[in-house]
């Protein structure tokens, strides 16, 4: 029996790894395809920043990758065993079907436990390492971002020029455009010419800004009634990129570890108690602007602004903005955690599914375990897709629809394994 267990576990742990490699390989070319142009031609992004960026793509592609190849591998399995008859042949030494899956479920187990380590530590922590890809390019080579009689449309909302180069790496004669947004109807608001000009990074503040020698700048105000305004200056260092903007978008329930779940809810829920209670007058209400359940130190210096005895509306409406702000931040991060645990759960239901499907389309061609792998993963990742779009509706019905995908698998796994079992 060990060896059959063997045999069937390597049969389809074999096909999961070839599946998974060659979708893997399909998907991180589709991406890097989508992004290669402004990476290499508008940011002049070297071949090293390239491999770090298809590395830290391979977990995002690997969370769906995974259990579809598990689920490609364990019908084409199972229907090659079942059309050459040694499913019939173990089967007629005494073994039920239940126990001859046994192996591809303790296969799948391990998976699960892969995609659980995928969705919620390696996605989240090669999602926060991106953000630094481009910062860490700029911060070797600055001058590189900018390249002379190459239009750089990648800045928001603006389109620079540089007409030269020198040979000392400073750029001659730089045009910057800055309209009121990216479509074709969008505004100019402002212009920037520049003599000289030299790029460098403020490492402190994690800004990429320009040292502007002799500038001239035009603002457009309402050009059919306002003149533009002319303004020139010796010098100007203003900020072309801040990237520590970035930090600022780390609260996304995506971005939080299975790790530190636990701990951002807890607080989440103390800032909306605190909120709630000064409300509601259980603690000395505040000034506006500063955080619920905020203490004052004692012995404040004459000249200082005591904190008001009585809740102004705006601090009311602060307050209530941040119970609704916590409350959204809660359920947002229920959701993602529920979604993490579907996924990881996609591999034992596929396997539920997977074997009975592979045995009844046993006498026909491979080709068809291929599209039945294809409709169920679609299906499967679409109602996931589907329940993260419905933000308006109850918490309650977006968990339901996240968890239905795993429940048909399970239900219909189950009944088509009693029609195969007696068959």
């Amino acid at each position: 029996m060990r060896i059959a267990d063997r045999y069937i576990g390597w049969q389809v742990l074999y096909g999961t790894i070839f599946g998974v490699s060659l979708l893997t390989v399909v998907l991180v070319l589709g991406q890097l395809f989508r992004k290669i142009r402004p990476l290499l031609v508008e940011q002049a992004a070297p071949l090293e920043l390239m491999g770090q960026f298809i590395l830290l793509i391979i977990p995002f592609t690997l969370m769906f990758t995974l259990p579809w190849g598990f689920l490609a591998s364990t019908l084409l399995s199972f229907g090659r065993l079942s059309s050459h008859n040694e499913l019939l042949s173990l089967r007629m030494a005494g073994l039920s079907l239940s126990r001859l899956a046994l192996p591809v479920l303790l296969v799948a187990a391990c998976l699960s436990g892969l995609c659980w380590w995928l969705t919620g530590t390696a996605a989240p922590q090669a999602k926060d390492a991106s953000r630094n890809l481009l910062y860490e390019a700029v911060r070797k080579d600055p001058r590189n971002l900018i390249k002379p009689r190459v239009v750089i449309s990648r800045f928001p909302s603006q389109r620079v020029y540089a007409e030269a180069e020198d040979e000392t790496g400073l750029l001659r004669g730089l045009h910057i455009y800055k309209f009121s947004g990216e479509g074709r109807d969008a505004n100019l608001e402002a212009y920037m010419f520049a003599e000289e000009v030299d790029l460098y990074v403020n490492e402190e503040e994690k800004q990429l800004r320009l040292k502007l020698s002799n500038p001239f700048i035009e603002i457009s105000m309402n050009k059919d009634t306002v003149s533009p305004i002319p303004i020139r200056a010796t010098e100007m260092e203003p900020v072309l990129i801040d990237f520590s903007a970035t930090s600022k978008k780390r609260s996304k329930p995506s971005d939080i570890t299975n790790d530190d779940a636990p701990i951002r809810i807890l607080e989440s829920k103390e800032r909306a108690e605190l909120s709630r209670r000064e409300l509601e007058g259980e603690i000395p209400p505040k000034s506006a602007g500063l955080p619920a359940g905020t203490t004052f130190p004692s012995g404040l210096e004459e000249g200082v602004e005591l904190p008001p005895e009585t809740l102004t509306p705006r601090r009311v409406e602060e307050l209530e903005g941040i119970i609704v702000r916590e409350k959204r931040f809660q359920e947002e991060l229920n959701v993602e955690i529920h979604k993490r645990r579907s996924i990881s759960m996609a591999c034992l239901s596929f396997a539920m599914i997977g074997i009975p499907l592979g045995i009844s389309a046993r006498r026909r061609e491979t080709s068809n375990g291929l599209l039945i792998s294809l409709f169920v993963a679609a299906a499967y990742f679409g109602l996931l897709i589907f329940a993260q779009q419905i933000e308006d509706a109850p918490l309650p019905l977006i968990l339901s629809i996240l968890w239905l995908p795993n429940v048909l698998c399970f239900i219909i796994g189950i009944w088509l394994f009693r029609r195969a079992s007696f068959r």
